[in-house]
């Protein structure tokens, strides 16, 4: 089974490909209800890639209250305790990125995936994976711990023959490095199924310089607890030298698409 790849070039708004993304799963699920499969054929299995907008979300176990306010540190879930200090500066705070001549305003979304808050973007790559889990062209149906495991051992597979990198699994989700007694968080991982059509999937920190700043100006991370996790996060820069990897991510990113990332498991077999 092959993957439509499209990708979303010049950091979109994360509420954008999250409507193009549920876009095209709606055409899943209209080709599921449909009595034959000539009303409404269902699109190919597609893999979305993008780098956003700095976005902070959280997950739907979290709520915000219905008088939210991003000046209020109190309402919102996941902060780090040092945005609760008093002048401290809020979520939605100018950030200052590298190789960015003006600073840029987070977005903070909702998402339907489990875990709790956590951040997106430049420097980093989005992989979202649409497709059905019941399809005939595997050998079996995958449920979701099954898809979640694939989403991670790929993962692992093209850091590993992309980078020579060396990442694995804990009992949180997500891909680790480092040693197994003080794992680094290099991957992101949350998935969302509804009558088994997938949507959400991966996000790489690719090269992310400040990324083990306590400058909350600079770094994106410090000012949350990642996932809820108190564990580091890291980038394929800082573990390999930032030279390998090219600015913002931008020389692995094709690559990290376009050669590496199939999802395999057994006998199913889904190159990009």
């Amino acid at each position: 089974m092959r993957l439509r790849h499209l990708h979303i070039p010049s950091l979109p708004r994360y509420t954008t490909v999250s409507d193009i993304q549920e876009s095209i799963r709606r055409q899943f699920l209209s080709a599921k209800s449909s009595s034959s499969s000539s009303d409404q054929p269902a699109p190919p299995p597609t893999l979305l890639s993008f780098t956003p907008h700095p976005t902070y979300t959280y997950g739907r176990r979290q709520k915000l209250p219905a008088n939210f306010s991003s000046d209020d540190q109190t309402t919102i879930p996941g902060l780090h305790p040092r945005l609760l200090q008093p002048g401290a500066p809020t979520l939605s705070s100018p950030l200052l990125l590298p190789d960015s001549p003006t600073p840029f305003i987070p977005e903070i979304h909702s998402s339907p995936r489990g875990g709790l808050t956590t951040y997106h973007g430049p420097g980093q790559i989005v992989l979202w994976p649409i497709l059905d889990l019941l399809s005939p062209h595997f050998s079996s149906p995958l449920g979701v711990r099954s898809y979640a495991c694939l989403l991670e051992k790929t993962t692992i597979s093209v850091l590993r023959s992309l980078f020579s990198l060396s990442t694995f699994t804990t009992s949180d989700p997500g891909v680790w490095t480092g040693p197994e007694s003080h794992p680094r968080k290099i991957a992101a991982m949350g998935v969302h199924l509804r009558r088994h059509v997938s949507s959400l999937g991966v996000a790489v920190n690719l090269d992310m310089p400040y990324i083990q700043s306590d400058d909350v100006g600079r770094n994106p991370w410090s000012r949350i607890v990642p996932c809820g996790l108190d564990r580091e996060v890291t980038d394929v820069g800082g573990e390999i030298g930032r030279d390998k990897v090219g600015a913002g991510g931008l020389r692995a990113e094709r690559p990290l698409v376009s050669g590496g990332w199939d999802l395999r498991k057994d006998d199913r077999s889904m190159p990009v």
